[in-house]
């Protein structure tokens, strides 16, 4: 009898937080209302207050509370879903208005969540692009897609998929990257990222190399270095690429043959960065301490 009492009072107070939370909307003092709501929430939730909250927090502008209250009504309530999804999308417009991020972030995941099938066009292709230029790859990862099939022609699609193998190969998923580069410089259909496309190769190609020396196999190493250092790779890429070979170079024993690799991989830098440093370490390793002494040769 006592836990329905205290079950009984529990529903009460959440119907209570209800009521003044009706009451407060309707005179259009919404933070008031969303105030009640969460403790309504917190007493006892029901997909009529995760609702009710949901309206209030977007009409108090706190966009990333209102897609989390749509969320959770559409987790709640699974009849409820379209609803909810009614309500991200608008949480979707708002922010976009209000140049919100994060919330805009949040509502076009928990769109794709409640309603996968639901077009996000446009949206999506602007918070890909904002997520690729910020460097948060995973948001740009999951959206860049939605955009690419939403994109109106070939060269918008090229685009966002140069977009999208860039922001694969900086998260060292080059089985993705690979492939979208290689077809977006096949196609040609946007000459503008074709350049960078290249460079996206390059940087793969490094880091499969790298990943094949690391793991005892620089045989197989060896010839992903050498198209990092094809036409169209980042001076840095290239640098690089020479300091792998070497390390190829040297694993066979071919010491003469690793000392010009890192001779060459010091070519362009500065005195003082990362990569004419650990060229410099590895030369003196060799017993060379004095790189200038022979001019770089090509390999």
């Amino acid at each position: 009898m006592l836990l329905l009492g205290l079950a009984s009072a529990c529903s009460r107070s959440a119907a209570d937080h209800e009521e003044l939370g009706d009451r407060a909307y309707a005179a259009g003092a919404y933070r008031d209302a969303l105030a009640e709501y969460q403790l309504g929430v917190k007493a006892g939730a029901s997909a009529d207050l995760l609702a009710k909250g949901a309206a209030a927090a977007l009409h108090t502008q706190d966009y990333a509370l209102a897609a989390d209250e749509y969320l959770a009504l559409a987790d709640k309530d699974r009849s409820r879903a379209a609803e909810a999804a009614e309500g991200l999308e608008r949480v979707v417009r708002a922010a976009l208005a209000a140049n919100d991020r994060a919330a805009l972030g949040s509502a076009l995941a928990g769109l794709q969540t409640v309603a996968p099938t639901r077009p996000l066009g446009r949206y999506a292709r602007l918070v890909a692009l904002d997520a690729a230029e910020r460097g948060d790859t995973s948001t740009a990862l999951a959206l860049l897609p939605v955009a690419v099939a939403a994109a109106p022609d070939g060269r918008s699609a090229d685009s966002l998929l140069f977009v999208y193998g860039l922001a694969a190969a900086r998260a060292r998923d080059c089985q993705t990257a690979v492939p979208v580069m290689e077809g977006v410089i096949r196609r040609q259909h946007e000459l503008r990222v074709v350049d960078g496309a290249r460079e996206g190769l390059s940087l793969c190609a490094l880091i499969e190399g790298q990943a094949l020396l690391d793991q005892g196999k620089p045989v197989d190493a060896e010839s992903w270095f050498r198209r990092a250092t094809a036409p169209g790779a980042s001076l840095d890429v290239t640098r690089s690429a020479y300091l792998g070979l070497g390390d190829v170079r040297l694993a066979q024993g071919d010491v003469a043959s690793a000392l010009e690799s890192y001779q060459q991989a010091m070519a362009g830098g500065n005195p003082g960065d990362s990569i004419t440093i650990r060229a410099q370490q590895k030369i003196n390793a060799l017993g060379k301490a004095d790189p200038d002494a022979s001019q770089p040769k090509q390999l």
